[in-house]
């Protein structure tokens, strides 16, 4: 039985954390792979800042050279919002015979019980915690048995930080970007 995690986003855009999160997560775990999973409109959030098509790209050009890794349209297929217990059981339909898990930041484990079907979740897959480095796990959180942490030297943050930091254009965001990802932004004018 192979283990598949399922590593979903807006990926808004995609920043050296996602990549180095997917790249860790495949050596401590010995994933088969990463689906990096695109959400065409996330539940909980209200909108996304770049089209579907510029989002994608970017996401591939940021994963193109990590190993084990791939892109899944399946939700940006869908052109509505899709929860992840869809999303997981579509893969689990794909690879029934693998252990599907799906990839979290430790910010995410105070939202959970907001989750559509998360007691379904929980019960029938696991996830896997990227801690972020100012985000403090309460002892006993729920669903924290579904839970496998990895600890790891993640430099914290968000899209949102890289958003406003690629509008005040002072040259900072290029630590938090792949080059090509940084490329693509500056040649289609986004985030500006």
């Amino acid at each position: 039985m192979a283990k598949i995690a399922i590593f979903g986003g807006t990926f808004d855009p995609v920043h050296r954390a996602h990549a180095l999160i997917a790249k860790l997560a495949v050596e401590k775990f010995n994933l088969e792979k990463i689906i990096f999973v695109i959400a065409y409109v996330p539940p909980h959030k209200t909108k996304t800042y770049a089209d579907i098509k510029d989002r994608s790209e970017m996401l591939k050009l940021a994963i193109a050279d990590l190993p084990r890794t791939e892109v899944s349209f399946f939700e940006a297929d869908q052109k509505r919002a899709v929860y992840s217990y869809q999303t997981l059981d579509h893969f689990q339909a794909l690879y029934p015979n693998d252990e599907i898990f799906m990839i979290i930041g430790s910010d995410s484990l105070k939202t959970l019980c907001e989750w559509k079907n998360i007691d379904y979740i929980a019960k029938k897959y696991r996830f896997i915690v990227a801690k972020r480095p100012k985000v403090k796990i309460p002892e006993g959180v729920k669903y924290s048995d579904s839970c496998i942490f990895m600890d790891a030297d993640i430099h914290d943050i968000s899209s949102t930080e890289i958003r406003d930091m690629i509008k005040a254009d002072n040259g900072k965001v290029t630590k938090s970007l792949d080059g090509k990802v940084y490329e693509y932004i500056k040649e289609h004018g986004l985030y500006e």
